[in-house]
């Protein structure tokens, strides 16, 4: 039911740009027969009941005609794409402030839930209209009942004020007793107009379009319109096909037989609406001149087909490079831009895109993209020789997302979740170069796509038949070598690893960043034996850098050899995160949000958080609460206690209440770094729903800034907390330094 609501609202979108530029023309024609505002209104009601049209270069629609996705039901993150971008970027931020945050384990969507519940309301106000024409046709042809022949196909009756037309096949002229003949000429040849333009078939098909459209001003006002320049152009024919003038004659008649009733309540009835209108148009005409009716049947005849014709798609008309590079961005937090490639990008069959979700709060950088499956598809895309389509998505986008580290696509067949992720330096290595360079022009990244084979189904340089895991160790190993023999190749006249490892601190860099891959080929070197040059010292110093904590204390003094041969690397302890358990329910709130906030999904480890709330206030269903929260992620080796990260950082943190009056976050919104830093506290202060700045308050927040040692204790007592109730005793925090604390 959604999908055909969804389906309307694009449609009455539609038709919305198409009257208000009708409205416009019709006035620009006003000395134009009327005939011709008329048939104007014919492109309304082709846009009010059909979906779909020709494409044209000569389209007069400002934006796109499916504005609306129909996978809006199911999306994260609900847009609109009218294709004016202040209207898109007005109505989306409207849109992603109104709606609670997604969950993507719960059952239900809350777009798709209002979209269903509007759906319904659609349908109760279509029925509604319905029953209300109906009786009110029905209740016009009891009153008809008794009307008497006087004339063919002409009922007289006592029981109407003016006369109308009234049936589908058979459409017979009704007529009030007591007219004169001159005036009964009048009408009956207004009336005949109308049976012979089918005018009482158009009404009703354009009422009954308007109830479909109920909800939309525009199209009940674009009838009402519609209604007016149908009476006054049967007006203009009567008149036409009089020799004499018959003007004044006409409009008594007219005024005669009015009635003060709208039309938009009596569809099947004409000549009975606009009577003020109409008298003035009558008493105004006069014959138009030639060169008048060819002017308007121009402006009619064009407006018509820019109006009923889509905008062609820009986008269709380019090629994939021209369409993927237009999004090419400097910065993965740029979602836009980031959600323009995804959507862009060709998956395998099978395989559909869902969401996709950014991490930027902290380097290394990341993109995932989900992805939906059935199982059989799912099992077939675990392998790694299988995989050559995403591969190639992955290097795309590391191409046009310059500072993205990695890239991951997380399939999901609704029975298991895997993930296939890619890291830049194996994008550069599997095209040769950095990717970036190979995207600094339109014309390069054509040449890219073309290389790897983008527009087909080979794998990527016609490798992807060798083994998955066999190719990532050659691959992995080449980089690691690769700028191992860089950092070897200078500063010749000394011999400490540590000058080397300074003078190409990058290439190091690089050698990290392939974590567990990088130590798996390092240590494999160890095993071979004979690493106690410079080059396996620096090959140990790597190696203890990516060990961190899970690495045994060994003697610094030993050969590179001798360490790895007393190496042992202990297994990660998992820890759940710190959940508080006190009474306060606004303090379980933002513990919980402030350790979601802080988890990172590819490096593992636990959350402690350490909130100071400052602040809170509650107004109609929203609550906002300002907070310094003291965090710190963790791994854990043995008995060893290592930081992953951690931070100050000052939030305010808004929730609002759900149908089960349950508050869920709405918006984390973190103070800035570095000179906004102020000025970010100060533009979040203020009060839920309202926006009200609250005095005082970011002072308070910047004073405690100044002197944390509060958050900083609570911090450490919720470390140790979290540890005895894990049963971890004994353990000891690792700094970087090499020293040890004791926490059990």
């Amino acid at each position: 039911m959604s999908s055909m609501f969804i389906t309307v609202l694009n449609m009455s979108l539609t038709a919305s740009y198409s009257a208000l530029a009708i409205i416009l023309v019709r006035q620009l024609i006003r000395k134009a027969p009327k005939v011709f505002s008329y048939a104007l209104w014919a492109v309304v009601l082709f846009r009010m009941v059909c979906p779909v049209s020709f494409e044209s270069v000569l389209s007069l629609l400002p934006g796109q005609t499916r504005a609306i996705p129909q996978n809006m039901v199911s999306s994260q993150s609900p847009v609109i794409a009218t294709g004016i971008g202040s209207i898109d970027n007005a109505v989306n931020r409207t849109v992603a402030s109104s709606l609670p945050p997604v969950n993507p384990a719960a059952s239900v969507n809350p777009t798709g839930v209002l979209l269903e519940a509007g759906a319904a309301i659609w349908l109760l106000g279509i029925a509604l209209l319905l029953c209300y024409g109906a009786v009110s046709y029905f209740r016009l042809k009891a009153r008809l009942s008794t009307a008497t022949i006087a004339g063919d196909n002409i009922y007289e009756t006592d029981m109407i004020k003016t006369a109308f037309v009234m049936g589908f096949i058979n459409p017979r002229i009704y007529v009030p007793t007591g007219l004169s003949k001159k005036e009964l000429d009048y009408i009956l040849k207004h009336e005949q107009t109308h049976i012979r333009r089918r005018d009482y078939i158009i009404k009703p098909v354009a009422y009954l379009a308007v109830i479909f459209h109920w909800f939309n001003p525009l199209m009940w006002l674009s009838y009402y319109f519609m209604a007016k320049d149908m009476e006054m152009s049967c007006d203009e024919s009567v008149m036409r096909q009089t020799e004499e003038d018959i003007r004044e004659n006409y409009s008594n008649s007219l005024l005669l037989l009015s009635i003060r009733q709208s039309g938009l309540i009596s569809p099947l009835a004409f000549g009975e609406s606009n009577v003020k209108s109409r008298i003035k148009n009558v008493l105004n005409y006069k014959r138009p001149a030639f060169w008048v009716v060819m002017v308007a049947a121009v402006v009619v005849t064009a407006v018509s087909i820019g109006l009923m014709t889509n905008p062609v798609d820009g986008d269709v008309s380019l090629s994939v490079a021209d369409r993927l590079y237009k999004y090419k961005t400097e910065y993965v937090g740029d979602a836009s831009k980031v959600g323009g490639i995804v959507s862009l990008l060709d998956f395998p069959e099978g395989v559909n895109y869902d969401h996709f979700e950014l991490f930027t709060d902290s380097s290394p950088h990341s993109i995932t993209v989900y992805l939906k499956t059935d199982v059989q598809t799912g099992n077939y895309f675990r392998g790694e020789a299988n995989r050559a389509q995403f591969q190639k998505n992955a290097i795309v986008m590391f191409s046009l997302v310059d500072n993205v580290d990695y890239i991951n696509f997380s399939l999901d067949d609704n029975k298991n979740e895997y993930d296939m992720q890619y890291i830049r330096a194996w994008a550069n290595d599997k095209m040769g170069r950095d990717v970036r360079e190979l995207a600094e022009s339109r014309e390069e990244f054509e040449r890219l796509l073309e290389e790897m084979g983008y527009y087909d189904n080979t794998g990527v340089d016609g490798r992807q038949n060798i083994p998955g895991n066999a190719m990532e160790k050659k691959q992995v190993g080449k980089i690691v070598e690769e700028n191992l023999h860089i950092i070897l190749s200078a500063p010749k006249e000394s011999s400490n690893p540590q000058d080397y490892i300074n003078a190409h601190k990058d290439q190091y860099d690089s050698i990290l960043k392939l974590q567990d891959e990088a130590l798996d080929y390092l240590l494999s070197q160890f095993e071979k034996g004979g690493s106690n040059d410079l080059r396996g010292h620096i090959m140990m110093r790597l190696c203890k850098d990516l060990l961190g904590n899970r690495q045994n204390k060994s003697d610094e003094s030993l050969l590179p050899q001798e360490w790895f041969s007393q190496l042992v690397i202990h297994e990660e302890t998992r820890l759940p995160d710190y959940v508080y358990d006190g009474d306060d329910p606004i303090e379980r709130l933002v513990y919980a949000t402030e350790t979601e906030q802080n988890i990172n999904p590819y490096r593992g480890g636990f959350v402690v958080a350490a909130p100071k709330i400052h602040a809170y206030y509650q107004m109609g269903g929203v609550l906002k609460v300002f907070v310094t929260t003291y965090y710190g992620r963790y791994h854990l080796y043995g008995k060893a206690l290592s930081q992953d990260g951690a931070g100050v950082v000052p939030a305010a943190i808004t929730y609002v209440k759900d149908e089960k009056g349950d508050y869920i976050l709405e918006e984390y919104k973190q103070a800035m770094d570095g000179a906004g830093f102020a000025e970010s506290i100060e533009d979040f202060c203020t009060m839920p729903v309202s926006g009200e700045r609250i005095e005082g308050l970011a002072d308070l927040i910047l004073t405690h800034y100044g002197n944390y040692d509060d958050i900083k204790e609570l911090h450490r007592g919720n470390l140790i907390k979290h540890l005895k109730a894990n049963n971890q005793m004994g353990v000891s925090l690792r700094m970087h330094s090499g020293s040890e604390t004791p926490l059990t």
